[in-house]
């Protein structure tokens, strides 16, 4: 095999711009209050204090089996009930 075929990917440098860690959030004309909010929001839509609550203490792996089953439970007897409590079809209500 001749040397040119031989491709060497480590010659070329590759240059990254670093990313920031993190949300971020610009402020804009000194409002900070607006900013705030914005990071509110973005903190609340990525589930972080959700995350932070349920590292707080280490849970056991039947806990957790016990508490998706329970909850899982729990969503069932709530459709059947709504089911129940829709008429059924070809009733007409008297208003």
């Amino acid at each position: 095999m001749r040397k040119n075929h031989i491709k060497f990917y480590n010659d070329k440098k590759k240059y990254q711009q670093e990313k920031p860690f993190g949300l971020q959030v610009t402020v804009f004309d000194n409002n900070v209050e607006q900013a705030l909010r914005k990071l509110k929001k973005k903190v609340s839509n990525a589930g972080l204090l959700q995350e932070v609550k349920k590292r707080e203490y280490y849970e056991k792996p039947t806990q957790t089996r016990k508490l998706k089953k329970a909850m899982a439970v729990k969503r069932e007897q709530k459709r059947i009930d709504k089911e129940r409590l829709k008429p059924k079809r070809g009733y007409k209500a008297d208003y």
